[in-house]
């Protein structure tokens, strides 16, 4: 009896002890992420290509709309976290595109207690991957956008301060590698929040959040804010634009 009883309380510490691990790192083993890759990968990348690999504020933006006739590929998928960028990055550098747009580790700082240093370590692996495979790619890091916490402050009461704090790790990550930061969040946010203006659920965007150029006010800026990363997309869809200075993943490239 005494040996059951050891058993099942060692069974009990195994099952904590999982389940705690489970929560320190997000995971992408779900039905709709294996779902959604299988019809991204439907069109092969190319060396033609603008690539936009990210979350679900990537996967909602329709940038093929936005730059018609421009070969922009939109490689997001909602809930993802960097772990499944990386497993998912492959077939992306195997067709040497352009560049890639990277937004990425919202999902992981919202749904996980990974810390800001972990979570950087695997956004540089995904980062290596990309330059050891494709160096002549051009890579543009995103900032994390801002949350509106008043729509669920019980879970994300304290999470924009998290995100800016991930967003100066991500800004001095860029300057070391060489590569374009674009700051998003300092043009989107408003004391600190996403407007609500922007927002209906305090994370994903409105409509507005979307613009396109014809308005004058920014390609497709989540609002106002991507008029920076309109301006970069815009660079690398101008012919050459991307080969007038043969580089490396991490070589020389302005922050913005």
């Amino acid at each position: 009896m005494k040996k059951l009883i050891l058993l099942l309380l060692a069974s009990a510490v195994a099952t904590t002890a999982a389940a705690q691990a489970q929560r320190d790192t997000l995971t992408f083993n779900n039905d709709y992420y294996f779902s959604k890759r299988n019809v991204e990968e439907l069109v092969p990348v190319t060396g033609q290509n603008i690539v936009m690999l990210g979350n679900s504020l990537t996967e909602r933006g329709f940038w093929a709309e936005y730059f018609q006739g421009k070969r922009v590929l939109n490689r997001g998928i909602g809930g993802d976290c960097i772990s499944g960028m990386i497993n998912r990055v492959q077939p992306i550098v195997d067709g040497r595109p352009k560049a890639i747009f990277i937004m990425g580790g919202a999902n992981d700082l919202l749904f996980s207690k990974i810390s800001n240093e972990k979570l950087l370590q695997q956004y540089e692996r995904l980062l290596d991957i990309i330059a050891r495979e494709t160096p002549r790619t051009r890579v543009y890091i995103q900032s994390l956008l801002p949350l509106n916490e008043a729509h669920n402050e019980a879970f994300m009461k304290g999470k924009n301060a998290r995100f800016a704090e991930f967003n100066a790790l991500l800004r001095a990550m860029a300057e070391r590698r060489g590569l374009t930061f674009i700051d998003i969040w300092s043009a989107m946010q408003r004391n600190g929040e996403l407007p609500e203006e922007y927002t209906f659920d305090g994370i994903h965007l409105k409509a507005a959040g979307y613009i396109t150029q014809q308005t004058g006010r920014g390609a497709f800026s989540v609002c106002k804010a991507q008029f920076r990363l309109c301006h970069c997309l815009k660079t690398a869809l101008i012919p050459g634009g991307l080969d007038a200075s043969p580089h490396s993943g991490l070589s020389s490239q302005r922050t913005t």
